[in-house]
């Protein structure tokens, strides 16, 4: 075409052009032409710039390894709902309430999708259909859902209860006479890893971690022995840690609940795992694998806890019974290498008295020793075992 344009596209400057035009950028700044030194402007530009690029690299860096993360997780049916889900529900548009009373209305009254309610706390909803109150009638119900994932939007029955948000152009009220449910907050690795650990413990891949599960429930013969508590440590991986031998093989330690594990009950397990029990059994160790079957070694703790209630409130002896359970209930959540804090035991405690402590002291000892620590711990093959518990709590009701 006659008269076109034709843009010229200037070639792609070289790089000492570029270190060209930074330095005259500098010296027409500063009227001085600065080198590389610490704190000249070419250095701080320089750095500014990496600091930016690595940060971006970094971020790129643990989205690639996220992503290849939940791809393979993804073989698993594991898919992390990274948006979260929305509570729902159904709300009852009226004149009044309870309906059963309330007047008819003279004339339609649209209730448009998207028609914005709350509850008293200000959690948002919207209606997710249109709706008619046809005149004549005193009613009608629609669908509704929260306007923020998570589980904020899970509201009891009769949360709602007022007037909409949205213009109606009628006087009409609105309640919800069911709860909502169904609203979660969006998955976090964390979450995905829990999932992953769940599925991996319900296949037999003869991984660790199903290899552990494998063994809980099984049952000695001949009595009611129980594995509740099982650890799959494989040496080799804590090669040169002063724990691991780096051989090859691994060991599975069990309990029973109680810090022990009979010989009966070591044998059944290994009949399970090995594949040895039945016909047909299929086993969960992974084959030509050197393995053992281990009871746990049990370390022992105690508590001793005292305080005081304010008078008139609550029952010393309630309360005492209480923190007793929970601090029981505490000790028997403890897995294996995982120990016992004694922050937490006296937060159990405080629990049990719902603010009414005056004064509480909680101690936690080993079994044998009278000093206080703050923590109990174990290693792979340990779990923590509440040998005696002392709970002196005084005054109250």
């Amino acid at each position: 075409m006659s008269g076109a344009l034709s843009p010229t596209i200037p070639a792609t400057p070289t790089t000492v052009q570029v270190a060209t035009n930074i330095m005259s950028l500098m010296a027409g700044l500063s009227g001085v032409t600065t080198d590389y030194n610490q704190g000249s402007q070419v250095r701080t530009l320089v750095e500014s710039l990496g600091s930016v690029v690595e940060q971006e690299g970094v971020s790129a860096q643990a989205l690639a390894l996220q992503v290849l993360a939940y791809s393979a997780m993804s073989l698993f049916g594991i898919r992390p709902n990274l948006v979260g889900t929305f509570a729902t529900g159904v709300v009852t548009f009226a004149m009044s309430f309870p309906v059963s009373a309330a007047p008819v209305v003279p004339q339609a009254v649209p209730v448009p999708s998207g028609t914005l309610f709350q509850t008293n706390g200000g959690v948002q909803f919207t209606t997710v259909a249109p709706a008619t109150l046809a005149s004549g009638t005193t009613s009608v119900t629609v669908g509704a859902m929260a306007t923020q994932p998570g589980a904020g939007g899970n509201i009891a029955a009769l949360a709602v209860s007022g007037q909409p948000l949205s213009f109606l152009g009628w006087p009409l009220l609105v309640q919800n006479a069911a709860p909502f449910g169904g609203g979660s907050p969006p998955s976090t690795p964390s979450n995905a890893l829990a999932l992953f650990t769940a599925k991996q413990a319900s296949l037999g891949l003869a991984s660790p971690v199903a290899v552990a599960n494998a063994a809980i429930g099984v049952v000695a013969s001949g009595s009611n022995e129980t594995v509740a508590y099982a650890n799959c440590f494989e040496p080799w991986i804590f090669a040169g840690s002063g724990v691991g031998s780096g051989t090859a093989g691994f060991t599975l330690y069990i309990d029973n609940g109680t810090g022990s594990a009979s010989p009966s009950l070591l044998a059944a397990v290994n009949a399970w795992i090995a594949g040895n029990v039945g016909t047909n059994q299929s086993g969960f160790r992974p084959a030509g694998v050197p393995y053992a079957v281990a009871s746990v070694v049990p370390v022992f703790a105690n508590v001793v806890v005292s305080g005081t209630l304010v008078p008139g409130l609550f029952a010393s002896g309630t309360v005492a019974a209480a923190a007793s359970s929970l601090v029981q209930d505490y000790f028997n959540g403890l897995g294996f290498a995982v120990p016992a804090q004694q922050t937490l035991i006296a937060a159990e405690v405080a629990n049990a008295g719902l603010s009414a402590f005056e004064s509480l002291a909680v101690t936690l000892t080993y079994s044998g020793s009278g000093t206080p620590v703050s923590v109990v711990s174990g290693t792979y093959n340990t779990r923590i075992i509440l040998n005696s518990l002392t709970v002196n709590i005084g005054i109250g009701t």
